[in-house]
Order: C-alpha cells, then structure tokens, then sequence
C-alpha cells in the first residue's frame, strides 16, 4: 500500500549485522514512510519502507518493522518549531 506520513523511530535496537550503520535507523529520529506491507519472512509483520533509508542491498531486509516507530504528532511539530524560533533568536541558523 503506498502512503506516506511522518514517524518517530522509538526502538533503534537488536540491528542486524548484514545492515550497515548508515543504513539503520536512529532513535528519536523522524522519518517518512512510503510504503507499508507485511512482510511474509518475519510472520507476516507490518514493515515500514522509508524515504529517508535505502535498504537495497541488504536482502532479506527490505523494511522496517513497524513496532520500532510511533506516528509524528502535532506536538512533535510544535516542538521542532519551537526549537528552530529558539535558534534563530540566537542566529544559530
């Protein structure tokens, strides 16, 4: 199913060891999911693809498991926000 909106990756452990470090995610980190499918290799799980990561290459990994994100909240934005008004009243930006 193609889609796309924003999560908050909440779990970056237990990283496989055919997945590079720049290709895995980081914790408290947004990302925006593209697709969603379950995947039949791990018990028909839901897995996120992300804009932000290519995992090509990295067969039979090819998404992430939806359980490692929280859906991107209205309160997460006003916090980006307000960080980034912070910044720039001290022309950090």
């Amino acid at each position: 199913m193609e889609i796309e909106f924003k999560v908050v990756c909440i779990d970056a452990s237990n990283k496989p060891n055919d997945i590079p470090n720049n290709k895995w995610v980081k914790k408290d980190e947004t990302y925006t999911v593209v697709n969603a499918e379950f995947m039949n290799m791990q018990n028909r799980l839901l897995g996120f693809e992300l804009a932000e990561i290519d995992l090509s290459g990295c067969f039979p990994y090819t998404r992430f498991v939806a359980s490692r994100f929280r859906p991107f909240t209205l309160d997460d934005a006003a916090a980006i926000s307000a960080v980034e008004d912070l910044l720039k009243e001290f022309d950090y930006v």
